[in-house]
């Protein structure tokens, strides 16, 4: 009777510490997984942040260039 539960209890530990062996794992899987995901948004993120204010540089050159070319056309007469 003594064997048997000797037997279970080492068994019991063994499936114990594979299972936490099998946790651990996982959870350096997930941790992996995560910082690659974290890499790649920031990467995409970073790129639409560029684009984005280039857009603006783009807009606001642009409008600036309308502005002088109407000045120009426009000159204010000067009374003397």
């Amino acid at each position: 009777m003594t064997l048997a539960q000797d037997i279970s209890i080492q068994n019991n530990k063994k499936i114990t510490s594979h299972f936490l062996l099998q946790v651990s794992q996982l959870g350096r899987f997930v941790l992996k997984r995560l910082w690659w995901h974290i890499n790649a948004y920031t990467t995409v993120l970073g790129m639409m942040l560029l684009i984005f204010a280039s857009l603006g540089f783009l807009y606001i050159h642009s409008s600036g260039r309308k502005l002088t070319q109407i000045f120009q056309n426009n000159p204010v007469l000067e009374q003397e």
